[in-house]
């Protein structure tokens, strides 16, 4: 049975227009009260970061359960490109509110939502594009209705010095936004769904690589010209302990041998140098993965 979108509203802020302070004056427009209107979403309180967190730390079917949980009841700051009302405040969901949503490309020119936790976390990624708040089921079913095959949670734009992580992030794949518009917590079903990704969490660990790890591998990366960057993040997967991953930019579609031997040099300098109790990957950055790692990892190369 197909679940009802919960709320028909929604918060709008216009990206060019601050949020009124404490001692502005309210306007007539913010006197009134509608029946049954939902309260301003609270960001604030959001258990979503936590979840993200703790499925980081322990993947465990119980902490997944939780993160699917929170995202149904969390509220989702979303780029808005178009549809945007002429003053902030509650807001009917205008009916085509999908095609009010900013979709964005990755590199691999693969089609993708975006949305935060908070304000905070957006104005990392944008500092002047106006948002929509869209909470659970509502939001999920408007990205369903798209052509995006993955939601990005809390990405930031690791180009720009002045942007970097500041939440946890990740990416949810097609089917599990599916069942999660459905109002239904994603179960992965071996018969319907064993080949299919499931999403993973990229956050940064608590003890990070010292500096002279990244700057051994960096060594290593800057004998190669074809190697423009390098990114890092700690992944975690449905199943299994947490890696530490590391993404790697080329100029251009280097040859699989080229590649071969690049990674090759990076995967060795990489044992030397990182902890043995640590489990980690390296990885081309035009990879799914990859694209995650780059989104939303540490940039130091």
């Amino acid at each position: 049975m197909r679940i009802r979108r919960r709320d028909s509203t929604c918060f709008v802020r216009r990206g060019d227009e601050p949020p009124p302070g404490p001692g502005d004056p309210e306007t007539p427009e913010a006197k009134k009260t509608v029946a049954g209107a939902p309260a301003q979403p609270d960001f604030a309180n959001s258990t979503l970061p936590a979840a993200m967190l703790a499925v980081a730390h322990e993947d465990s079917p119980q902490n997944r359960r939780t993160l699917y949980q929170s995202m149904l009841n969390t509220w989702f700051v979303v780029p808005a490109g178009k549809t945007v009302p002429d003053r902030p405040g509650l807001s009917t969901v205008p009916a085509n509110v999908a095609d009010s949503l900013s979709l964005e490309h990755d590199s691999s020119g693969q089609s993708v939502a975006v949305a935060f936790t908070d304000e905070e976390a957006l104005r990392n990624w944008n500092t002047s594009i106006a948002w929509i708040a869209l909470q659970g089921t509502a939001f999920f079913q408007a990205v369903a209705s798209t052509e995006a095959e993955e939601i990005v949670i809390n990405p930031y734009e690791p180009e720009n010095p002045s942007s970097k992580m500041v939440r946890p992030g990740g990416r949810v794949t097609r089917w599990e936004f599916e069942e999660l518009a459905e109002g239904r917590v994603p179960e992965k079903n071996s018969n319907e769904q064993g080949a299919q990704a499931q999403s993973v969490l990229v956050t940064m660990p608590k003890q990070m690589p010292t500096s002279a790890m990244f700057s051994a591998i960096s060594e290593a990366a800057g004998t190669f010209p074809e190697i423009l960057g390098m990114y890092f993040g700690q992944v975690s997967y449905p199943d299994g302990e947490p890696h530490w991953t590391i993404a790697v930019e080329f100029a251009e579609a280097p040859s699989a041998k080229q590649v071969n031997r690049m990674m090759t040099a990076l995967v060795k300098v990489a044992r030397r140098v990182l902890p043995r109790s640590v489990t980690a990957d390296l990885l081309p950055a035009s990879t799914s993965l990859g694209q995650s790692i780059k989104t939303m990892g540490l940039k130091f190369y």
